[in-house]
């Protein structure tokens, strides 16, 4: 029973925490890494009920993260990987890809509060939990990112 429902989790939560590590790292093979290890501790310490497995989960994988950070002694300074990674396949059309894109050049702390609320999809009282903030401080980040990517997106001629 504990199998088939770790099961369920992976598939159901599997792209959302590959896609939140990748925002945090920008490497696929460490995102993969860090999810991996993030279900791993899921099994361990899996109980019954899980009703906010998602959140405790990106919270694992941000706290996997911040880890490898403190072991290596040096701040992320990560490029977008070149190649084709999950992100690109699910942002099939050209104005997604743009969005994407210009998401690339944000700050990792901006990229990453957009990913975990319209990506991972927590509320904002769970991105501020998760980012040691007030729910009103995400919530003027979040506006504010929004008015950038709008306007930039606007300037290279996408209508919004």
């Amino acid at each position: 029973m504990r199998q088939e429902i770790l099961e369920q989790l992976y598939q159901q939560y599997y792209a959302s925490a590959l896609l939140y590590a990748l925002s945090l790292c920008g490497q696929r093979e460490t995102a993969e890494d860090l999810v991996a290890d993030a279900f791993v501790k899921a099994f361990v310490s899996l109980d019954e009920s899980h009703p906010a497995f998602s959140f405790w989960l990106l919270r694992v994988v941000k706290n996997l993260w911040l880890d490898q950070l403190r072991r290596q002694k040096r701040q992320p300074d990560w490029e977008p990987e070149p190649t084709e990674t999950p992100e690109q396949l699910v942002l099939l059309d050209e104005r997604r890809q743009a969005l994407w894109r210009a998401m690339n050049r944000l700050s990792p702390a901006d990229r990453e509060v957009l990913t975990l609320h319209y990506f991972s999809g927590l509320t904002i009282p769970q991105v501020a939990q998760l980012l040691g903030r007030t729910p009103g401080a995400v919530k003027t980040k979040l506006c504010r990112l929004r008015q950038s990517l709008k306007q930039e997106l606007e300037e290279q001629g996408y209508e919004i």
